[in-house]
């Protein structure tokens, strides 16, 4: 047989050879072996949170009127009485305190019926609003704690608590409260919010890219084994295990970085 065809087939299955161990690294990932660690570990939904007034009045007619004269500008501090606008004979006045956060009109304008033409919001009645999905809102109950980070204002963090869960047309509405808002904050901002919905001490934990399909490859006395494993508390980078199927002396594989 020529030698050179010989030699052409050896090239040739090295870089078979090579290809398909490159293909089973990049496949499967290196992987070191590690301890479970035991310590806490605490789970979180996360959100983005709206700053929304819980006391605002919108000035509105039930007739068509013209504006005659409008007494505020926006930014204008209003208390209970004060006299907003008047149109045609009517004068609207404010039934609560805030600040006049928008006028929609001009004076001598026509306004038509139920369109709101001043709107006045309390400044500091105000709580934080969040849309979740189907499947995070399930596990949000009142009372459960929150970490509100208001990126804008320096990263400023304060702490919250769910007061209330309720549906709005398609969407799923959690209410947080604050008990102590950062200097500066404004209705219509926005805030990162966490969710606390679990939290274990002294808990059996592994990383959370140990786990495959519901498994981990454990090493016990010095036998490595795939084995099925039942979860507890989650977050974004441990999985409490539970059950017999991994004790803290055992050893864990898990893909590499």
């Amino acid at each position: 047989m020529n030698l050179r065809v010989i030699f052409s087939g050896l090239i040739v299955v090295a870089a078979v050879g090579t290809a398909v161990g490159l293909l089973y690294w990049k496949r499967n990932g290196a992987q070191i072996e590690i301890s479970p660690r035991v310590g806490e570990v605490v789970e979180a939904i996360y959100g983005l949170g709206t700053v929304v007034s819980d006391r605002v009045y919108n000035v509105r007619s039930g007739l068509t009127l013209q504006i005659r004269k409008i007494m505020v500008s926006e930014g204008d501090i209003v208390k209970p009485g004060d006299v907003l606008l008047q149109l045609d004979q009517n004068s609207f006045r404010s039934p609560i305190s805030g600040t006049v956060t928008h006028i929609a009109f001009r004076e001598g304008e026509i306004i038509p019926p139920q369109v709101p033409i001043i709107s006045v919001t309390n400044l500091e009645a105000l709580y934080l609003e969040v849309s979740l999905e189907q499947q995070s809102v399930l596990r949000v109950k009142s009372g459960q704690k929150v970490a509100v980070s208001f990126e804008s204002l320096r990263n400023e963090k304060v702490e919250g608590k769910v007061t209330r869960v309720y549906p709005r047309d398609s969407q799923f509405i959690v209410r947080i409260e604050i008990g102590k808002w950062p200097d500066g904050v404004l209705s219509g901002m926005t805030a990162d919010v966490a969710i606390e919905v679990g939290r274990k001490a002294d808990a059996l934990l592994v990383p959370v890219r140990a786990l495959v399909a519901g498994q981990i490859t454990r090493v016990r006395a010095g036998k490595q084994e795939r084995v099925p494993v039942r979860l507890g508390v989650v977050d974004g980078e441990w999985a409490e295990v539970l059950g017999e199927n991994l004790k803290k002396d055992d050893q864990v594989m898990v893909r590499s970085k």
